[in-house]
């Protein structure tokens, strides 16, 4: 683990400046100064700041409505003018936020290494709504692994988190469920287990999500119609990563053994969600830091083989994002 956290607290600073404000993601994306999500922010700050009104949510339809995001918009359009210059310091603070979690734990080159990767880009520049509760629930895990600490901390910004993306519910349970099963199951069953349950959200969620979704009469029902799922291609190394940790991550310590169960879980449900045509990339990139992190506990010789591996993947995906023709 890297110790010195006054550096690597100044050191995320810098990387998320630039990473935010010096690097044109945008033209290099070919998005044309616009990314579709900030847009659609920006449409919706601008719409409730002049006046207009969404529909009212009672009992659990409020909580699934995420009212927190909702009053966050608000406050955004009632105290600033400049709507996208705060969007971009969210962006700013969700960067800063993953670089200092992984930075405390890894080499400063590896977290950069990964961090800058088309996935990440598009989680922390467009997809800021689900970037912004997972980095409360980084900082709410780093709360609870401290000695002597009250957990009454951690268990409210969880809530809050909840409520700005009602998705971080099933980061939780993921979670939980492997902390519970690490004292039940031995060895390399563990980690078997952790890629059934991948397989097992992979099939609800192609199956059994939306039923729920629309008897609760949420509005993310559906989505899965509109939204193409990702390559096997694009999602088979991620597979192998997990493999990889299964077989070679031999943890006597129980908390890197439940992170390296749960980094196996997020990159198998990706692969057999891309198998079932369900859009579940941004699972990766919201969960990132514990991928890294896990890959970091993996002996010497296998890590440094799986980072380049997962480099020479990184190197592969912008051919595609930056339509480059020299790789």
């Amino acid at each position: 683990m890297v110790q010195n956290n006054s550096t690597n607290f100044i050191l995320s600073i810098l990387y998320a400046y630039v990473f935010v404000y010096l690097l044109p993601w945008t033209i290099w994306s070919g998005a044309d100064g616009e990314i579709v999500d900030v847009v659609a922010y920006l449409d919706r700050i601008i719409y409730l700041h002049e006046g207009g009104r969404e529909a009212e949510h009672w009992g659990l339809s409020w909580l699934l409505s995420e009212p927190l995001w909702k009053g966050i918009i608000i406050l955004i359009g009632e105290w600033f003018t400049d709507y996208r210059a705060v969007l971009y310091f969210i962006s700013f603070l969700i960067v800063f936020s993953y670089s200092y979690f992984i930075m405390k734990r890894v080499e400063f080159y590896v977290a950069i290494m990964f961090l800058t990767m088309p996935m990440f880009v598009d989680l922390s520049i467009a997809q800021i709504r689900s970037a912004v509760a997972f980095s409360i629930v980084l900082f709410a895990y780093d709360l609870a692994s401290r000695e002597n600490k009250s957990k009454v901390l951690p268990i409210i910004l969880l809530i809050l988190a909840t409520l700005i993306h009602i998705s971080m519910p099933v980061f939780y349970a993921i979670y939980y469920l492997l902390y519970w099963l690490d004292k039940r199951v031995e060895e390399r069953k563990y980690y078997l287990f952790a890629i059934g349950t991948a397989l097992f959200l992979a099939l609800f969620m192609k199956y059994g999500s939306n039923l729920i979704l629309t008897m609760l009469g949420d509005r993310h029902a559906g989505y899965d119609e509109y939204i193409s799922g990702s390559s096997v291609a694009y999602s088979i190394t991620w597979f192998i990563i997990a493999i990889i940790i299964a077989i070679f991550g031999d943890f006597a310590d129980k908390r890197k053994r439940v992170v390296a169960a749960y980094a196996i879980t997020i990159m198998s449900f990706f692969f057999f969600s891309s198998i079932l045509g369900i859009f579940a990339a941004r699972y990766v990139a919201i969960t990132m830091p514990f991928v890294i992190i896990a890959i970091s506990y993996l002996p010497k010789h296998i890590k440094q083989g799986t980072y380049l591996f997962l480099f020479l993947y990184n190197l592969y995906s912008f051919k595609y994002w930056f339509q480059f023709t020299i790789l």
